[in-house]
């Protein structure tokens, strides 16, 4: 059965309404089966995409109300409040970053093919964490002041490679 958008459109919102609920339990649960390679349903990819797109049409709506005309720019924090360059970033956590400036700029090609990038032949842990990144950006940049710009994306644990110490 290929799974239809409309489906990964209602396991997007239900994800990102067990975020904003902090349900922790039940969001784990919802990761793990959303982000499992062998799962029923829609594609990671294909939620992914939802979220980014949720993200991206909030970004355009709040330019345009703001009167914002300069290039989508967005600033990354790591967990200490420091700035990432997204560089810096897990592939997959970066291709999300990426994934979501070409979607702003409307470019569908390359933000399909960053959001490919960044979930297929990825492993559980890298899955999770694209997902989990797009669930907090999405509801963190959803729940501002509607004033606030450019986006700030903050970093999860784990989604800067491990430095030699």
């Amino acid at each position: 059965m290929k799974p239809s958008p409309r489906r990964a459109h209602t396991v997007a919102r239900d994800l990102l309404s067990l975020t904003r609920s902090g349900e922790a339990d039940r969001l784990a649960a919802a990761l793990m089966s959303t982000a499992s390679p062998t799962r029923e349903g829609p594609a990671l990819g294909d939620v992914v995409g939802r979220l980014v797109d949720t993200f991206s049409l909030a970004a355009k709506d709040r330019r345009r109300s703001l009167r914002i005309r300069e290039p989508f720019t967005l600033r990354l924090r790591d967990p200490a409040g420091l700035t990432v360059r997204p560089d810096k970033l897990d592939p997959g956590v970066a291709a999300i970053v990426r994934a979501i400036a070409a979607s702003v700029r409307d470019d569908r090609d390359t933000c399909a093919d960053q959001i490919g990038a960044a979930c297929a032949n990825a492993d559980l842990d890298r899955r999770i964490r694209v997902l989990a990144h797009c669930l907090v950006w999405t509801s963190d940049f959803l729940s501002t002041d509607t004033t606030a710009y450019p986006p700030v994306l903050s970093c999860l644990k784990g989604s800067q490679p491990q430095r030699p110490q």
